[in-house]
């Protein structure tokens, strides 16, 4: 029975290996955040963190709609170090959506793609007191952000390198407390 279920799954995976298939994409990566507000960021450092996730894709073909979300898990006082792993005292949920599309098509299991994404960034834990100066002690419950990237599938294996640009402030009222940053990430399709 371990044998014929183990068939099954494979036969799934090689059948669902074009592409942009529609599907389930897991993604892990590594992530570095940075504000224009140097009282956030200090010059020369950065927020380091890593992230899981899911991405759903909509459609099949050159274009289609990317609807997901992800847990990062990242630093609120930057770092000249890139400490992805040590240092996490902030969590945020990201919630995402938009249009992936192909650049370059290949072949059927080999592309080049884009994409144009809107994202909500729900903080879910975040230290007492914030960075402990006048302004900053609270963050906001969320912010938002517009994402776009390049990333090659290879069958059923994605790479992405993303760019988030900030939009709505992380403090309130401080008016360069938006999060810019990059995000290297690993998928696999289902």
């Amino acid at each position: 029975m371990g044998r014929f279920i183990f068939f099954l799954l494979a036969l799934t995976f090689s059948i669902k290996a074009t592409s942009q298939a529609p599907g389930l994409v897991l993604q892990t990566g590594l992530t570095t955040l940075y504000s224009k507000d140097p009282n956030i960021t200090k010059d020369g450092e950065m927020h380091y963190g890593w992230l899981v996730g899911a991405d759903a894709r909509i459609l099949e073909g050159n274009m289609y709609f990317i609807i997901g979300a992800q847990y990062i898990s990242t630093s609120l006082r930057s770092s000249t170090d890139p400490e992805f792993f040590r240092k996490r005292d902030w969590t945020m949920l990201n919630g995402r959506c938009g249009l992936g599309f192909n650049i370059l098509r290949l072949s059927e299991k080999l592309a080049l793609r884009s994409k144009i994404l809107g994202s909500v960034n729900f903080t879910m834990d975040s230290p007492k007191g914030g960075l402990g100066v006048d302004g900053y002690r609270a963050l906001n419950d969320s912010s938002l952000g517009a994402v776009t990237g390049l990333g090659v599938t290879i069958g059923m294996f994605d790479l992405d390198l993303e760019y988030q640009y900030g939009i709505l402030n992380a403090y309130n009222l401080q008016p360069k407390s938006t999060f810019d940053g990059f995000t290297l990430m690993a998928g696999f399709h289902f």
